[in-house]
This record gives C-alpha cells, sequence and structure tokens, in this order.
C-alpha cells in the first residue's frame, strides 16, 4: 500500500469537553459512550478510522482531573499511558469555556514531544472568527496547529482528519479496514448499560457505578442472543435508586439500552439487568482489578 499512512493520535482534555463525541463523529458511529456527567469515559478506548489515504487509532481518554483516591489515579494512569507512542496529540477545549484548563493538563503535557494540535470543540455554541479562543492555562504549551470543531453538528471534522493523516509515517494498517474498534462486544454492551444509568438515575449515582457482562450466549435456531448485564453499585440507597420503585427505573434502563444492544449485535436481544452492591469499589484495589479497572497492555506498535 504505497503511500498509505497509519499511527495513533490521543485525544485528551478536561471532563466533558466533548472528546468521546468527537470520536464518534469522526468514525460515524457510536463507539464511545457519551454522557455529560463527569468521568463517563473511564478506560483507553481505541476507536479505528480507515479510508483509502490513511488509518487513524484515535486514542480516547477519561478526562484530566485531579486524582483523589485509587480509583481517579487510575482515571489519570490511562490518560498518561494514551500519550505513550501516539504520533499525534489532540487537546480538546471548549469554545465557551472561561474557566483555564486544570493544571493537571498542562503537567501531563509539558514532557510531550508529540506535535500537538489544539481542537476548539463546541463552536456552534460560541461562534468567533478562527484562532480567537486563548487556550487558557495552556499558554505555555506550543500548538502545531489549532482547528474549531462542532462535533455535534460534524463542523472542520474533515479538515482535522486531513491533518491528522498528514501527520502519520507511512506504513501499513494496524487493524483491519472494518474495524472500528479494539473492544469486544461484551465491553460495548456494559458501556451501552452505564451509559444509560448515567442518563437516567440521580447525580449520585454515576461516580458509583460500574457494568460487567456476565453472560453472553448468541442466538441460535432463530432464538434472540441472550446478554446478562451487572450493575455494581456503592450502597443499599444506590441500589433501590437505580432498580426504582416497582423496578421500574432498571426496566426503563433496559428498554433505553437494547435497541443500542442489537445494533452492536445485528439482532434481537434478550437483555437481563441485575444490580449488585459493591461496597465503596471505587477505594478498593482489587474491586478495581475484578471490575475491569486495570492497566491496559501497551499497545502493539511496529
Amino acid at each position: 500500500m504505497e503511500g498509505f499512512r497509519a499511527g495513533y493520535a490521543a485525544i485528551i482534555g478536561r471532563p466533558n469537553v466533548g472528546k468521546s463525541t468527537l470520536l464518534n463523529a469522526i468514525l460515524g458511529e457510536k463507539i464511545s459512550i457519551v454522557s455529560s456527567k463527569p468521568q463517563t469515559t473511564r478506560d483507553r478506548l481505541h476507536g479505528v478510522y480507515t479510508d483509502d489515504r490513511c488509518q487513524i487509532v484515535f486514542v480516547d481518554t477519561p478526562g484530566i482531573i485531579d486524582p483523589k483516591d485509587v480509583f481517579n489515579e487510575y482515571l489519570m494512569s490511562e490518560a498518561r499511558e494514551a500519550l505513550d507512542g501516539v504520533d499525534v496529540v489532540l487537546v480538546m477545549i471548549e469554545a465557551n469555556d472561561r474557566e483555564p484548563a486544570p493544571p493537571e493538563l498542562t503537567r501531563l503535557l509539558r514532557p510531550v514531544s508529540t506535535p500537538l494540535f489544539l481542537v476548539v470543540n463546541k463552536i456552534d455554541l460560541a461562534p468567533a472568527p478562527a484562532g480567537a479562543w486563548p487556550a487558557r492555562g495552556l499558554e505555555e504549551l506550543r500548538f502545531e496547529r489549532q482547528f474549531a470543531v462542532s462535533a455535534t453538528q460534524r463542523t472542520g471534522i474533515a479538515e482535522l482528519v486531513t491533518a491528522i493523516a498528514e501527520r502519520l509515517p507511512e506504513g501499513e494498517p494496524f487493524y483491519d479496514p472494518d474495524q472500528l474498534s479494539d473492544r469486544d462486544l461484551r465491553y460495548l454492551v456494559s458501556e451501552r448499560v452505564r451509559e444509560k444509568v448515567l442518563e437516567l438515575t440521580r447525580q449520585e449515582i454515576p461516580y458509583g457505578v460500574a457494568a460487567r457482562t456476565e453472560e453472553f450466549r448468541e442466538a441460535q435456531d432463530d432464538r434472540k442472543t441472550f446478554i446478562a448485564v451487572t450493575i455494581f453499585v456503592e450502597r443499599e440507597s444506590q441500589k433501590g435508586i437505580v432498580i426504582g420503585k416497582g423496578a421500574a427505573m432498571i426496566q426503563q434502563i433496559g428498554r433505553e439500552a437494547r435497541p443500542e444492544i442489537e445494533a452492536l449485535v445485528g439482532g434481537p436481544v434478550f437483555l437481563e439487568l441485575s444490580v449488585k452492591v459493591r461496597k465503596n469499589w471505587r477505594k478498593d484495589p482489587a474491586a478495581l482489578r475484578d471490575l475491569g479497572y486495570a492497566p491496559k497492555p501497551r499497545r502493539r506498535r511496529r
């Protein structure tokens, strides 16, 4: 594949600037779950964009925060690992954000020699001339390029993808052209369930919820695919909220998650949801490992 380019681009920024929305917009498919709640993205997730000229492996990362416990330190370790060996780093801010970037973001990026692209998102909410958005709190960083985009409206996406591709080395693709993510269906299914919990429950729930696919039996003889997912919370009171009066809430979670899961699986699904209490799991290293929040192996490089 002469002239073909392939490489990695990390997406990094504070929580809720639209990193996952940008990734989904570029891929044209929903790979990363999206929510208005902080800490929606908890893992490094590879989203694979391929066309006839390039393959860009985007690395979606948790939002940069001040780590105050074991779980938040895990999130920051995921962000640090995402910067290792990538070819471009996309630093995302919001066009209408009046707050400076968190100092943790500058500290993380200060030693990085990889080209930095400043990506100003949500320009549809705060339109301004190109180059008019100051990178508050990031003044000491040297950005090679600046891009104004709207991930929800898909504005500026093509220009950004072209610029990233130009920065990649020539080489063979890392993934099959039809592959959109490095994660398996069990992970993607559990994330769809967690997303609906974030969307539908009270503010106290999102930080203490995790989801894990316990069983996945593919359909046979025209039957539905059977999937069992456990939702983990930290307190009995949270369990009651997730289940709801007369099981109304957990039924709604299932109703809203099922169509997206069926789109992933490619057929009808019987979705069984249960809720368990795992007290203070975010502070327990063993529980974090058991729920999948453990350091991931380094990705393969040439």
